[in-house]
């Protein structure tokens, strides 16, 4: 899939269009993502799901038994 990107800045015409100020580039979806940084592999997803989920156990945790011992 290729994706339109403009080389200045996008303004709004005067019918509402987007208008490129520079030059209209297509690119790649590899080439978007090195743009803003690699993304997460789906392994990578699971582990930080797991390590979020570990963390608010954690925290619910500690918050019931400082409750229970008041």
């Amino acid at each position: 899939m290729n994706f339109l990107a403009c080389e200045g800045d996008w303004s709004v015409g005067p019918g509402g269009e987007p208008i490129c100020t520079g030059s209209l580039v297509s690119l790649t979806r590899e080439e978007m993502q090195s743009l803003y940084g690699s993304a997460l592999s789906w392994d990578q997803v699971a582990e930080l799901q797991g390590e979020v989920i570990t963390l608010f156990a954690v925290v619910f945790g500690f918050l019931v038994l400082k409750k229970a011992l008041k």
